[in-house]
């Protein structure tokens, strides 16, 4: 089976919405950048393509044992296969399974699906239609409208909840399949599984809510993007959103280095200028300042390494010979003369139990369940600094103490 590789990729795409809705400018400041691929990215692709087949075969396409292996053994032979592709894949299609068992009747289902976003960013391919977004699956049944989305990555859990890629989706659908279901869809769901982090999101909203937003705040972000009338705008989607600029924009570091800024503009004879200590005020605004900067500076050092190794010059830094670490050449010939120089082999080999975890997915959810369910323990998380907008609740130090969480 072939992989999917798109001939054109939106500049107003729906996977970096949140990005260029927040920082129109970053399209502008970004759109002569080459794009750049990783083996992140290669083996989401890869995983993709999994998922797509077995959604395929389960909804869309009558498939017999015999193709469907054959076509999974070609993607399987692809450098950026892992094999826990295999569990996650399956973790998709059981989520797409119990989405269509839940509607009344079969639903349509659609994969891998371009859906018109230009429609609502106003922006055009080559040949003048509409920009696209491909969503990968869609499941319309009844009065509701279904996307979700698969992720492979395990860097950080993607809520559902006012997610500017999946409204981007939804609204392409709703206007894709407006000449089948007209005004019949009266509820939106959106889902993202993301099965490395067990994450399953969940969010649902109206059509009459996605074409507002898409009024009050689409069409004017993508407006701005195009005339190119805005000031950068830093903040969290520059990073979450793989910003190409982000090492080197101008806007994110004056963010960060107006930290050194902090207190001087006290006003003179102001009595926080003068007391030894930081007030509980001027300690969260600190933090809220300097929030993401040890990422930013992480961030500056692999560009100026990445800098050094090219042959340009970074002033005050250098490319040097990181610490190695020794190996044996073969660790099991290593080993086996020690046993034949007669070194007992338990003091060779470490037994050690595997983890919770471990067990988990050796002997599957329901198994582990059954067997060893009544003998976890989950005590309360230990108390941790969060940003206000954190949905979490606030740690409740009597709950904690017996042991038990909100």
């Amino acid at each position: 089976m072939k992989l999917p590789t798109p001939e054109y990729h939106a500049l107003l795409s729906p996977s970096s919405a949140a990005r260029w809705i927040n920082c129109p400018a970053s399209v502008r400041l970004t759109k002569d950048i080459p794009s750049a691929t990783s083996q992140y990215a290669e083996a989401g692709r890869v995983a993709h393509a999994i998922a797509e087949l077995k959604a395929r075969k389960k909804f869309v396409e009558p498939m017999g044992a015999r193709t469907f292996n054959s076509r999974l053994k070609k993607l399987k032979s692809d450098p950026n296969y892992a094999p826990e592709m295999d569990r996650y894949t399956d973790t998709y299609l059981d989520v797409l399974t119990e989405h269509a068992m839940s509607y009344q009747s079969k639903p349509l289902t659609a994969l891998e699906v371009p859906v018109p976003i230009g429609i609502f960013t106003g922006e055009t391919k080559p040949d003048g239609s509409a920009a696209t977004g491909t969503a990968d699956c869609i499941q319309i049944g009844g009065n509701v409208l279904w996307v979700t989305d698969y992720k492979n990555g395990s860097g950080h859990p993607v809520s559902a909840e006012d997610n500017p890629q999946m409204k981007l989706y939804a609204l392409g659908a709703l206007y894709s399949y407006s000449i089948f279901y007209a005004d019949v869809i009266k509820t939106v769901k959106m889902t993202i599984v993301q099965p490395a982090l067990n994450s399953v999101a969940d969010w649902k909203t109206t059509p009459e809510e996605l074409e507002v937003w898409a009024r009050d705040v689409v069409k004017p972000a993508a407006e701005s993007a195009r005339t190119g009338g805005c000031e950068p705008n830093p903040g969290g989607w520059c990073e979450s959103h793989f910003c190409p600029l982000k090492n080197t924009c101008r806007a994110r570091a004056e963010k960060y280095l107006a930290l050194e800024a902090f207190g001087k503009a006290l006003p003179a004879g102001d009595p926080a200028a003068t007391t030894p200590t930081l007030s509980d005020d001027e300690v969260g605004d600190v933090l809220t300042r300097a929030k993401g900067l040890a990422s930013w500076v992480k961030q500056l050092e692999d560009y100026a390494l990445q800098a050094c190794l090219a042959g340009k010059d970074i002033p005050g830094w250098k490319a040097v010979e990181g610490r190695s670490t020794r190996s044996f050449a073969d660790p099991d010939t290593a080993y086996e003369t020690l046993i034949t120089n007669g070194y007992p082999r338990e003091i060779i080999y470490d037994q050690v139990p595997k983890s919770l975890s471990q067990l988990e997915k050796l002997l599957g959810k329901k198994t582990f369940a059954d067997l060893l369910g009544s003998q976890v323990v989950k005590p309360a998380g230990r108390p941790a600094l969060a940003a206000a907008s954190d949905k979490r609740p606030p740690y409740n130090p009597a709950q904690a103490a017996f042991g038990t969480t909100n």
